[in-house]
Parts: C-alpha cells; structure tokens; sequence
C-alpha cells in the first residue's frame, strides 16, 4: 500500500476580508458584528473560536494550559481567517504579533486597528478575572502591553480611535472603508488558472440576465450561440433572452434531465445540432443547466471542430461549485460514470444564487455534500461555520457565500494541476465509494447522496489507516445529519455489485481503485488497497 501526502493549495482569491484588530476593549466584536449585519457577511470572532478550539474559556486555558497554548490556538485561527474571502474578521488583541501568519491575512483585505485611550480603556477593562494578560494590576498591564504592541499595530494597518466613539459609529466607519474598496451589488469574480487561459467565474443575483454582456467580453468575435439546455430549467429563456439582446444568433438545442444527457447519442445529436446550425470555432456553446448538462455540453464544446468555446450557466447548487469549474467534460459509457471525456476549460462561468430558489430541497441539498467535501479539505473555519451557520431547508441562508468559498477552493485545485495530474486528485475525496455507490444502485442513488455517504467512509478508512483524526468521523456525521444528507449508504445495495463497481472505476492504477482520505491540512491519496478491505468502511462484510 503506498500512501501519498497531497496538502491543500491556498483557495483562489475571493472579495476582501474586513479585519478588525487592536488591543482588547477597543470594540472589535461589538463594532465588527454590526458591520457584519450592514455588510451582509458572515462574522468570525477571535475569542470564541479560540475557546471552542480549545474546549475551555480564555481564564481556563490560561491557567491549565499557559499563555504559549493560547497564543498557538490564535495563530491557528489567523492561519485559518486567511483561506476565507468576504467576512469580517475580529482578531485577538495580540494576533498581529504574529507576524508571518498575521501577513497572510492582511495580504489583500482591508485591515482596519481599533484603538482607545488607556483611562478609557481601564474604564472599559475594570476586572482582570475574564482578562489573563491582565493579572495582576490591570492599570499597570494596559499601559504596559500598549506600549509593546505600538509597532505592530502600527505596521498592521489604518488606524480609528474609538475612544469617544459609540460602536454604532465605529461600525459605520468599518462600512464606508469596506464599500470604497469593494463596491456593493458587483458580483463576486474568481480567476480560475491553469488551462490555456484564466477564466472568470461570477458570481452574484442576476448573473443569468447578464450572460449575453458578459459573453461580448469574453467571447467577442461571436456570432452563434448554441444554448444547450434541459427544458426543465426555467433559466434556459433568460438566458437565451439575454444573449439575443446581445445581437448574437441563439440556437436552442435541449437534452434529457439528469444522468440520462450524458450519453454519447446525446453527444452526437448536439454534434448534429451544431453542423445545422452554422457553428464554428469562433462561435461559442452556452451551457445552461445542471452538472450533467454543463458535462455533456463541455464534451460537444470540446470535440466539435477541434474546440469551440464554452460558457457554463449552472442551475443547481451540485453544479455551481462542482460540476462548472475545472474543464473536464464526458460521457458515462460502460455503466461507468465519466469514462469518455476531456479537458476543455470554459471562457466563463456565471453563477447566478436566484435561479436555486424554485429548487426543491432535496435537489438544493444535493449540492452541500460538495461543498461539505471542499471544506474539508482546505478550510477548517469554512468547516465550523457549516456546522452553525442559520439554515433553510437544509442549506445556509448565506448560500452565495458559501458558493463564493466552495469555488475558490476548487479553483485553487485547477490552477494547480490543470489536467488532474497530481494534487487535483484530493478533489476526488469520498468519490471512489460514491460512485460505487452510484453504479450499484444503477444511479437511483444521486451524486450528492453518494459523496455523503463517501465522505463519512473516507473519513472511517483513512482513521482506519492512520491518516484521519478519529474526531473527524463523529463530526462529519452530525454535520451530514444537519444538512438532511446520509451518512450511510441510502438503500441496500450487493457487496458485489459495489465491488464490480469500482473495479471499473477510471481512477484505478495496477487494476486497482485508488481512494482519498482526509488528514490534516488537506488529504491522503491511498494506492494498492484491497477494495474488499476498503468496502468495509461503506457497508459490513456478509
């Protein structure tokens, strides 16, 4: 068995974090929260975290553990607050002493430093017993831990006194220095790199009744677009509206809903559709619809006159930040998933968070297992917040943050390794036992069901082989169970069946299936199992 260690690359760049810092009682939570609510994102806070990480309050680490142990739980949180983009971020008092991590996220936001007189401070700080560094003569301490943070502080950023100012005022101030720098109503823009290009993906309400614009840019010596779509999405007419108030020619070619479009008939029949309607390599496919359409279209984009181009509009949660990233395409063949395919990067991918709405739930939360799967590789607080953030029928409120953070992190992967070469492969975490899973249950099993219940064995085998903290797989149920996702294996399904199953699987090496586990700071690429071992961790042996 040979195991390979694959670290998580940095997520691709998202909006600017708001992050709030300075010394304690300057108003960085009371402040931050309220920015955060006006914003409309999402509010990390230093101190909780740090207690929740820890399992005890600040006073208990400090006295059980010492300050050292404090201070590594707080570099983890800055380390972590760096791979989101778009939240507001309050630090602890003596983060930005940190230097190299407090770097990593100053880089790029919008670093704003609370500060306060020391008698206002004294005023605001009376007691030491909540307050560590500040035993035994808070006076004393105040001025003290100043005077030893000035030059940080002064390195770390833009300067509000908040000493005669009411957090409601200070919070407005963290507003306007946010919005003059990052602009509200834009949408989102992600640069994937790594194919021939770098693309854009966009993501924001509306961005469907903006496709034909963006198309002008992106593509602009355009003339056809062959608007490949499922008729079941309502998406499908918005889209080609827009692209004819573009001034480009729509030709509207539909496919089966589901798996059923990712069949090589499908593909020849869009072949066919693009000949009659006058193609060619300058024109442009638009892709409107769920992973198996966008998959299906790719493919024909990606064969058809040696490469046309390719604009993915995705309408599910799944496809938003699976299925429309990265360049590959196919067609199921062989009762296996994906078996004929290619590469073939998109110009453009827009993300629109409106077109989810008439969705049914079921269908929604098939997309949460891929986003509970790029958490988990490559970002523990996006992790957490998946874990308590405010739902709606089994999804986060917040759900164009969250698609925000789910795609960077896959774009990280493609810019990386393109052509899913090396380290790209984390990106099939859980997915050797989901498409076991898909296949056995001849797919009345779906993708994001699948991966959910993937996910848990990964997490149960790499425990299993050493790679994976034990806590993960209690957590990683509770957190499945949360989202209204299995975490076992929906139906009954044949030891045989799932063994056949992957020994058809694309990624196998030696005639064997390869499998991805979790471990810390990214994943495990495991060779040479014997699947017979590795079913165990999905379903019991008879």
């Amino acid at each position: 068995m040979k195991a390979i260690p694959m670290p998580a690359p940095q997520p691709a760049r998202g909006r600017p974090l708001l992050v709030i810092t300075g010394f304690m009682g300057t108003g960085k939570t009371t402040a931050g929260q309220t920015a955060a609510r006006e914003l409309g994102l999402p509010f990390f806070d230093n101190d909780p975290l740090v207690e929740a990480r820890g399992g005890a309050s600040i006073p208990e680490i400090f006295d059980r553990r010492g300050e050292e142990a404090f201070r590594e739980l707080e570099r983890g949180i800055v380390r972590d607050a760096a791979l989101l983009s778009a939240a507001v971020v309050a630090t602890g008092g003596g983060a930005p002493l940190h230097r190299e991590s407090f770097s990593r996220l100053a880089d790029g936001n919008e670093v704003v430093v609370l500060s306060a007189d020391e008698a206002e401070l004294l005023r605001r700080l009376p007691s030491a017993e909540t307050r560590p560094m500040l035993r035994p003569d808070p006076a004393h301490r105040i001025g003290e831990l100043m005077a030893e943070r000035a030059p940080a502080y002064a390195a770390a950023g833009g300067s509000l006194d908040t000493t005669h100012v009411s957090p409601e005022q200070t919070a407005k101030e963290l507003v306007r220095r946010y919005t003059d720098r990052v602009p509200p109503g834009r949408p989102a823009r992600i640069e994937v790199g790594g194919g021939p290009q770098p693309y854009p993906v966009l993501i924001g309400a509306g961005g469907v009744g903006q496709v034909g614009a963006h198309i002008r840019e992106s593509v602009p010596d355009a003339r056809v677009a062959a608007l490949v779509t499922d008729p079941a999405t309502p998406a499908g007419r918005a889209a080609e509206a827009s692209l004819t108030e573009a001034g480009l020619r729509v030709a509207l070619l539909e496919v089966p809903s589901g798996e059923a479009a990712k069949a090589m008939q499908v593909a020849n029949s869009l072949w066919q559709a693009f000949r009659d309607s006058g193609l060619d390599p300058t024109d442009v496919v638009v892709a409107v619809g769920g992973g198996a359409t966008l998959d299906v279209a790719g493919f024909a984009a990606a064969t058809y006159a040696r490469g046309v181009s390719l604009v993915n509009v995705p309408t599910t949660l799944l496809a938003m930040v699976d299925a429309s990233v990265g360049g590959k395409v196919g067609v199921d063949y062989a009762n296996t998933k994906n078996l004929i395919g290619a590469f073939h990067h998109p110009q453009l991918v827009v993300s629109d968070p409106d077109v989810l709405a008439p969705l049914p739930p079921p269908t929604l939360r098939e997309g949460m297992s891929e986003v509970v799967k790029a958490a988990l590789l490559a970002s523990p607080l996006f992790f957490e917040w998946l874990e308590t953030a405010p739902l709606h029928d089994g999804v986060p409120q917040d759900v164009e943050w969250m698609i925000e953070q789910a795609v960077r992190i896959k774009a990280g992967y493609v810019t990386v390794d393109p052509r899913d070469r090396g380290l790209r492969k984390s990106l099939n975490l859980g997915h050797t036992f989901a498409h076991a899973i898909e296949a056995a249950s001849d797919y009345a099993v779906g993708h994001g069901e699948a991966v959910a219940t993937g996910l848990v064995a990964a997490a149960r085998f790499g425990a299993r082989l050493g790679h994976t903290d034990r806590g993960l797989e209690p957590r990683l149920i509770a957190l499945l169970e949360r989202l209204g996702l299995p975490a076992h294996p929906p139906m009954k399904l044949q030891l045989g069946s799932l063994l056949d199953a992957m020994a058809g699987d694309k990624k196998r090496r030696a005639a064997r299936a390869v499998f991805v586990v979790p471990a810390a700071g990214g994943a495990v690429l495991v060779e040479g199992v014997d699947p017979q071992e590795a079913i165990t961790c999905l379903v019991p042996t008879p």
